[in-house]
């Protein structure tokens, strides 16, 4: 598979991507009026690297802080996140992208120190 896309508790096909269930981001009138999908905060493109080269793992590993960080500081600017919110935004990002890599994935990973 060249992408993921990360759902809870399913994969599917074209990227590896980071998703919050609109009522979890407080929007519960728009999920009761409409069937609740989950949305899509950030896509990190795999398809383009091998990752049995360190330096391949090391640039998915960037890719994943850069979403990471992106997906956190848009939500602690506008839902007001306080440091500690923050930081566990960035730990359930952290923990989400990991439970839907393969193994080969996370064995990359780890070996660049990820």
């Amino acid at each position: 598979m060249s992408r993921f896309i990360v759902k809870r508790s399913t994969v599917a096909a074209p990227g590896l991507a980071v998703l919050v269930a609109l009522s979890a981001l407080g929007l519960t009138q728009a999920a009761q009026a409409a069937p609740a999908q989950p949305v899509v905060l950030a896509t990190i493109p795999v398809g383009d690297l091998d990752l049995s080269r360190p330096d391949d793992a090391r640039v998915l590993k960037a890719r994943i802080e850069a979403a990471r960080e992106a997906v956190c500081d848009a939500r602690a600017r506008t839902e007001g996140l306080d440091r500690w919110s923050a930081k566990a935004c960035r730990i359930d990002i952290r923990d989400e992208v990991e439970s839907k890599l393969s193994q080969r994935q996370a064995r990359a990973l780890r070996g660049v120190g990820g």
